[in-house]
Formats: C-alpha cells, structure tokens, sequence
C-alpha cells in the first residue's frame, strides 16, 4: 500500500469514529502526495457538508466529479449538497445518474425519493423509497420516507404501517413516532397489508422493460444485469409472478436478450434451445462472431453453475455440442476452409501443436497448464512444439447478451512470440483480433498448417480452431475441466481418469463414448514459497485463516456461500477468511455480512503458495472450475473443503467432498477447532497432491494416445 492509500484509508478510519477535524487532515495530506487524488477531494467536501456548508461541498465534491465521474457515491453526496440548498431539479439530476451508476446503490434511490417529495411528486418519492426498500429491506430511513410520501398520498393505513416499519427497525426514531401517532386512527383494524415486495418486484420489472428497450452498449447490459440480480435476491430463480409475465410479455423483441435474460432470471434452459434453435434456423442472417459470442455466453453460464438441473443434462450433450457443431460448418463454409491434406510421417508424433482459446500474460491457470504441457513435451519428450492461441472466445461486445462476456486479450502475443517462464521457452503463434472473423480463420489455419504436425492437440473444449483439422489431422482433445467435454477430436481424453459419458442418455453417450480413452489431467505446482507472512497480505497475525481463490469469485462466491461463511464465522470466533483473486462486486457485498469484520479481500495473488504457507484450509465456493488453486492447496498440506461436484471434487475425491452446505460449514469448523483432525487432514492433503502431480506421466500418455492415431491415420 503506498503512502497516499495508507493516509486515506486513516482518514477514512477519523471520519467514520467522527473525529471530522482528524479526517480532514489526513485527507489534505493525501493532496499533497496528489492532487488528482478523488476520494480526498470528494470526502472533504462530505465534511464540508456535514459541518453545515453545503455550497462548498457542491463546489468540492464537483470538483472531484471532474476527476472521475464515474463514481455513484459522488453524484448521490453532491446531490445531497443541492437539495439542502434548494437545487432540487439538479439534486434530483445528480441522483439519477448515481443510479445511472448503479442501480443497485440503495441510498441514491432513498435521497431521490427525499428529492421528490420536496418537489411535490410523491407518487414518484414512493416509487425510490420502494426501489430502495427492494435493495435494502432493513433501511429505517426509507420505510420513514415511504410512509411520509404514502400520508400525502392520502393512503393513511399503508403509511402507518411502513411508519410501523421503520420504528420495528429503529425504535428511536422520533419523526416516525410523532408522524405514526397523528395518524387518524382507523374506525376499525386496517385490513390492508404493509408494502409487499410484489410491489417492488413490480417496479423493477416495469425498470428492466424500460432498460431492455433503450438503446445502449456496455453499460446498459451492466444496469440490466444489476436489475435481474436484484429480482432474485439471491434466489436460484426470480418469483413465479415475474417469470410469468415475461413469458405473457417479453422484455424487448431482441431475441439474444429477451432469452438471455429470462435464463437469468428462471434459470431454465428452455430459452436458450429457443435462441439456439433461432439462430441456427435463420443462419444466413446471423454472423459467425454473433452466433460465436452467443455459444461462448452460454457455455460460460453452464459453467458457473446457473442452469437449474432439469434439463441440463439434455442439454450440454445434446443441445450446445450441436449448436458448436453447426457453427464450426457455417466457418468453413463461409471462410472457405479447406485443410490441406496430411501425410502421415513414420513413428511416434514429433511435431505438435497445442491449440488453446485463450493464453494470457501474466498467465491464468488454464494459460500455466497450457504451458507446462507445452514445455514437457518440448523439453522431455524432445518434441518440436507450436503452442497456437485462438483467443476465440469474444473479446469485444457483439451481442445484447445478459451478462455481458468478454474474454482477456493479450495483445503483446501477437504472431509468433517466444514465451519464457521460470526459465523454460515455448514458441507461440497467437490472433489477438477481438472477434471471429475470416481474416483470423485463415491465419490460424496457416499457422497450423506452416508448422506440418503430425499431431494437433485441442487444449480444453470447443477448441474451434484445432476442430478445423479433425479427420483430416491427428486430433487429439485434453479436457481442462470434469464431465463431457465438446470436442470434434479423434480422442477425447477424461479428466479425472473417469468416464465423463457414464450416466447420459444411451442416444447422447454414443457419440462422446467412441472417442473417449482414460486420462488424468495432473498438476504441477509452482516452486514453494519461502518467508510467507500474514504482515506481507495486510492480514492480522492471530487466528485461524480461511482460504477462497479463483478468477470468478464475483459469481462464484454467492449469496448461499457467503451465508455459509458467516456461519463458519458464527460458530468459530477468531477465524479469519481471505479472498485471493481479481474481484469487483464482491467487497461490497462483503461487507453487507455479518462478519464483514473478519472478511479480507487480498485481489490477485502472484505467489498463492505464500499465502498457503499461511492458511488453515481451503474453502471451494459451489463451482466448476478451480481445480489447479485447490491443488496448489493440497501440495501445501491444506486441507480442501469443498461440495462433491465439479473439479476440486474429482480432485480431492469422493471421500472429502461433503454433500451439503450443512455439511460443509460442519467439516469446516471441525477443522479449525480440532487440532488432531486438521493435523490428520493435512497430511492426507499431502499425500492427495502426490496423486495428481502426474504431469509428466500425462505428457507421456498423451503421446502414446498420440502414436495410436499416427498408426490409425498410416493404416487408411
């Protein structure tokens, strides 16, 4: 943390024990270090306010506005600044685009109320303090201002009772008292209910319509994504009111979003056939990086775990494996691709080619394994390697998607670049364009077929690019991920040694089942961290420490999980739990919890060992992903806490995978209040890495796979 964060963060700390005069100077500290510096200039002009000058808080918070617009806090504060001025038009502009900001931001939807009733819309002050009682149930200050806007209403009894509201949730709260007692008192009990979220629900769907129909790009997809998450609530599905509805009525016409966001809202896979079945039956009319980005998108919420069971297993062996397919048709029909023929060379594979989606710098743990496979093959296995990265996944918005999905980019890779990492070199050939395109298609083909291998391997599923050469190659798939894997490759290997097919449908098992042959994906760990303190990670030295790590921790860790967690805390006093990964939503949700307390968010951790080195055990959010972070884990000797399902489950195997979040929150407190047992756990951990630190005997398999294929493709 440098001087200047560290100056402000003490400041905050001042300003919120109410130490006013202490806060505002460490925040005039903080520009002296830099002047540019926002968040001092915004919250000298919050104390500016409250110490009773609210137009030099107008002039100072908007002068941190000219700094940086795009913060909703700002834009709510300066509006808070004009209405006590009198500026109620402009108050209410400056809370509107809080909202704009975030639609989410509760108190901006609270003070856009206040602003309204001061302007004499009470109509539209009982609709904020509504959309803010939908964000926030427990705000005393919006039931009060509800039941303000309902009495001028002339809506007596549902004033009185979200009056009622807001004393059942601040008792001292004077105003609401003296308003609810001059309350005409009703002849007889008041047979009407208190505002019920139907009302609300109501309101915010009339909100996403109104969204769903304006033009806009990015950020009207972000506002329309904040309104499905706040319809459920943190529930699987959104009420059934809701859904019925948009079946009645659908938000917009746009079939990508109208089925996107009734997925996201039911969960039901029904309205993705529907948008698969559009956009293949209507082909001529949809462009390839359209339909691309729209297989990509749902691919990515399959993954995070969102469908609802029902239809899920129909679905990825059936629906999207045919949905990749015709897409993979239409580019070589549309782009004209053509692979030369091959002419199989005598013996074992030498020349190979790894084809991944995606590879980053700084590396992702699917770009580290993609490398090391890379560089084993290379370098043990005397192989001539070409690692070739299709960056096929969007990198830019082609579609009104919801949520929006953009894949990482690195644009430093493009065409041939020699990789080195921890002292090994790889050779790559990368298309950095954002989306698909002819141009890409055919420089990914030469690319492959300048390189002549005799073996080309698909680095994960839907491999797009090294599928252009399946029958016509030897094409070899490696899952990065457990269960069936779509992939046009010779062989499709498992992930976990299983068989990715037992259990489907005898009509969907067929065509996966041929091709499929035993395999384990192996790990293989960074080097140990050495020196690892909690003082380096900004983390308290006392207590037992809790681990979550992944790359998704925005929508892996939800609102379940994290009511898990506050138990885990609830249950074990002194337990700490750190966050280790890029996150952007995540911290405030945090800190809404119980525990928020005990809760670290630690960002992006280059070194992961090191915080291992530190940690009690590994807790796994419900997820699919995650396998390399767990298995780091256990080649510490930390234990893994985790549901039996998705990858850190095939890991760790059955035995440790629990069946429930009660279970899981039990195994878990188990662990950090007996020491015997965590002892005992830990050594297991140990010895469950030795398992999967296989990844040279991987390589190995993979070219013994490799030399049937040569021998399959010799003998045509």
């Amino acid at each position: 943390m440098n001087a200047g964060a560290s100056l402000l963060d003490q400041g905050l700390t001042a300003h919120q024990r109410g130490d006013l005069q202490g806060a505002l100077a460490l925040y005039r500290q903080v520009l002296a270090l830099d002047r540019a510096n926002a968040d001092a200039v915004h919250l000298i002009g919050v104390i500016a306010y409250q110490t009773g000058d609210p137009a030099t808080a107008i002039d100072v918070i908007g002068r941190a506005i000219a700094l940086d617009d795009r913060n909703p806090a700002y834009h709510s504060n300066l509006g808070e600044a004009l209405r006590v001025t009198g500026a109620l038009d402009r108050a209410a502009e400056s809370h509107a685009r809080a909202i704009g900001l975030d639609p989410d931001f509760a108190d901006a939807h609270r003070n856009l109320g206040v602003v309204e009733l001061a302007r004499g819309n009470a109509d539209a002050a009982a609709d904020s303090f509504r959309r803010a009682l939908a964000r926030d149930a427990e705000s005393a200050p919006a039931w009060h201002g509800l039941g303000l806007a309902l009495e001028t209403l002339g809506r007596v009894a549902e004033a009185r009772d979200a009056l009622d509201e807001c004393l059942r949730r601040d008792p001292a709260h004077a105003d609401a008292r003296q308003r609810r007692d001059a309350l005409p008192t009703p002849p007889e009990p008041s047979l009407e209910p208190a505002p019920q979220a139907a009302d609300w629900t109501a309101l915010l769907l009339r909100d996403l319509r109104a969204q769903c129909r304006t033009p806009g790009g990015p950020e009207r997809l972000a506002v329309i994504e904040q309104l499905c998450a706040t319809l459920l609530n943190g529930q699987p599905a959104a009420p059934r009111a809701i859904l019925d509805a948009l079946e009645e009525e659908p938000l917009c016409g746009d079939p990508i979003l109208d089925a996107s966001a009734q997925f996201r809202l039911s969960g039901d896979l029904i309205h993705y056939e529907r948008l698969i079945h559009t956009v293949t039956a209507h082909g001529a009319d949809w462009p390839l990086a359209v339909a691309q980005a729209v297989y990509w998108s749902i691919s990515r919420q399959v993954f995070l775990g969102r469908p609802l069971a029902t239809r899920l297993v129909a679905f990825t062996a059936g629906d999207l494996p045919r949905f990749y397919r015709w897409i993979l048709r239409e580019v070589k029909r549309r782009c004209a691709v053509a692979p030369k023929p091959f002419r199989p060379r005598p013996g074992p594979p030498h020349r190979i080619v790894l084809v991944t989606n995606q590879f980053t710098q700084p590396m992702h743990q699917p770009s580290r394994d993609a490398f090391d496979y890379a560089r084993r093959l290379q370098d043990d296995f005397g192989c001539a390697v070409l690692l070739v990265n299709g960056n096929l996944m969007p990198a830019a918005l082609v579609t009104a998607f919801v949520p929006s999905f953009q894949a990482m980019v690195t644009p430093s890779l493009a065409g041939p670049v020699a990789v080195t990492e921890n002292g090994a070199t790889v050779r790559t050939w990368s298309s950095v364009e954002p989306t698909l395109t002819e141009t890409k298609i055919h420089g990914l083909v030469d690319a492959v077929e300048g390189f002549d291998p005799d073996l080309v391997l698909s680095f994960g599923g839907s491999v797009l690019a090294a599928d252009l050469f399946a029958g016509v190659r030897p094409t070899l798939c490696i899952p990065t991920t457990s269960g069936a894997t779509c992939s046009l490759a010779d062989i499709v290997l498992s992930f976990d040694g299983g068989d990715p097919t037992a259990g489907l449908p005898e009509e969907y098992r067929a065509p996966f089942a041929e091709r499929h042959r035993p395999f384990v994906f192996g790990y293989s760990a960074p080097p140990e961290a050495q020196g690892a303190s909690r003082a380096a990670f900004g983390l308290p030295e006392d207590g037992f420490l809790f681990t979550v790590v992944g790359g998704r921790l925005d929508d892996e860790v939800t609102p379940a999980f994290l009511d898990r967690l506050d138990r885990i805390l609830d249950r074990c006093p002194g337990v700490r739990i750190a966050f280790a990964g890029p996150v952007i939503s995540l911290p405030d949700r945090l800190a809404k919890t119980r525990n928020a307390g005990r809760l670290h968010i630690l960002g992006y951790v280059p070194e992961i060992r090191a915080l291992y080195r530190l940690a009690g055990a590994y807790l796994n959010p419900p997820r699919q992903g995650g396998g390399g972070s767990a298995a780091y884990a256990l080649a510490d000797g930390v234990p893994v806490v985790t549901l039996a399902q998705g990858d850190v489950a095939a890991i760790v195997g059955p035995a440790h995978g629990v069946d429930s979040l009660d279970d899981f929150v039990a195994r878990a407190e188990r662990l950090c209040r007996d020491p015997d047992f965590h002892r005992a756990e830990s050594a297991q951990a140990r010895r469950l890495f030795a398992a999967v630190d296989a990844r040279h005997a991987a390589a190995e398999q993979l070219l013994a796979y490799g030399r049937e294929l040569a021998d399959r493709f010799a003998a045509r």
